[in-house]
């Protein structure tokens, strides 16, 4: 018999101006967040550096900052996330909470020339709140859940994959059973808003970056970064850098598994959209260690058959 062990939930705070992440606010702050300006450091904190709480880096940013640290102004900690911990058969797994927001999804201008005629048109969509996973469901959870692996590679910090939607869905009701929770997939308009850093969004092309190397596992680095190594396949989970809303990995590593048919795009203002009633496809979303950084971007889509197992994908949780 599986056994639910302790959950809780924490407000993380987040000290204004410690723009990397130290827990304090010095000069060192300034200077990254300079640096990151002039477009020489990408690996900063981004709502920790917002002091101006704009939703955008920029010179006034750095004044505030100085001005704060000679004492001409002051500046409390803010709240950034809440995040829920749960604890099934021994392993933890993080969900974040997300505040809802209206945004526009699909072909975005920092996107380029780059979407496909999938991600398009770009339309507006409001969603509720939610909270979604911190990382990619891992094999620990999964096995802590079902009792086996169904993964190509494997290690416990590792992301599930060779998992179909359908297995997703009977991973989630044991889930659901085990916690008394409606654990769920997110639907492909929650996944997007939540890669995109939510209300917190900073225009990335990527989650949490226009810089692919910063946040994402992808063919890349892959393959180049550890030549030599004879590794070749995913990655343990949180070991690149987050997106705004402190979530790891929606870039590469494993696309991910949501809850909706797939469906054509249209001009539609809509809101908690779930996608088409019926369909023959699922979507997937975010990139993976087998492709290049075209699919780790926050608009890339694609769908395959509801009972489609890969070594790519894998999925996310919602509640």
């Amino acid at each position: 018999m599986m056994l639910l062990g302790a959950l809780n939930a924490r407000a993380a705070a987040t000290l204004l101006g410690d723009a990397n992440d130290d827990g304090n606010v010095t000069i060192s702050d300034v200077t990254m967040l300079i640096d990151y300006l002039m477009g020489a450091n990408q690996a900063i904190n981004a709502n920790n550096a917002d002091v101006s709480c704009n939703g955008i880096l920029s010179i006034e940013d750095v004044t505030i900052l100085i001005d704060y640290l000679l004492g001409a102004i002051e500046f409390p900690p803010i709240e950034q996330e809440i995040e829920e911990i749960f604890t099934v058969n021994g392993v933890d797994f993080v969900m974040v909470q997300v505040e809802g927001g209206t945004f526009t999804m699909g072909a975005t201008p920092e996107q380029g020339t780059d979407p496909s005629s999938k991600e398009k048109p770009a339309h507006q969509v409001t969603v509720a709140s939610y909270s979604i996973g911190q990382t990619e469901v891992t094999q620990a959870l999964w096995i802590a859940v079902m009792g086996s692996n169904p993964s190509y590679f494997t290690g416990y910090s590792l992301p599930v994959e060779r998992v179909s939607w359908e297995d997703c869905q009977l991973f989630i009701t044991a889930l659901n059973e085990l916690t008394d929770r409606h654990f769920r997939l997110p639907t492909e308009a929650e996944w997007e808003f939540a890669a995109r850093g939510g209300n917190m969004s900073m225009g990335y092309k990527y989650a949490g970056s226009n810089d692919p190397l910063s946040i994402a596992w992808y063919s890349y680095n892959d393959s180049w970064e550890l030549r030599g190594t004879g590794y070749h396949g995913t990655h343990n989970v949180a070991t690149r850098m987050p997106n705004e809303l402190n979530l790891y990995d929606m870039s590469g590593n494993v696309h991910e598994w949501v809850q909706d048919w797939y469906g054509n795009y249209s001009n539609e203002v809509l809101t908690n959209p779930i996608g088409p009633m019926t369909g023959t496809e699922r979507v997937y979303r975010g990139g993976s260690w087998y492709f290049d950084e075209w699919f780790c971007r926050v608009s890339f889509r694609n769908s395959v058959t509801p009972s489609y197992r890969s070594h790519g994908i894998g999925l996310r949780l919602a509640l």
